[in-house]
């Protein structure tokens, strides 16, 4: 399992986080951990995912839910194909920002 590595937290407000490896029951309190104290938006970079499961999609919602409490955006980047295949087949795709960063690396 690789707990997330890289987070940043831009004026105390919006947070972006690229998780990697798993994301299952395992990782998910590292990384609600993590955006503890995030009060604006967050983009959750998808595209070093290999695995998730249900823990992982709970996890979206309630960040979802979280944010639009406060007025703030979840967005799913640059999803691998587990990411994908796991919104599609739970119908969540289309009750999600997901997109797609032509830019990040």
């Amino acid at each position: 399992m690789n707990v997330p590595t890289a987070f940043t937290v831009v004026s105390g407000r919006a947070g972006t986080l690229r998780l990697l490896g798993e994301l299952d029951a395992v990782a998910v309190p590292a990384v609600w951990a993590r955006l503890e104290g995030v009060d604006g938006d967050v983009a959750l970079d998808c595209a070093g995912l290999t695995f998730i499961d249900a823990s992982g999609v709970r996890l979206f919602v309630a960040l979802q839910t979280a944010c639009g409490s406060r007025g703030a955006r979840l967005s799913i980047v640059n999803p691998s194909r587990c990411v994908i295949r796991l919104l599609d087949v739970t119908g969540l795709a289309p009750a999600m920002d997901v997109r797609v960063d032509c830019s990040a690396s």
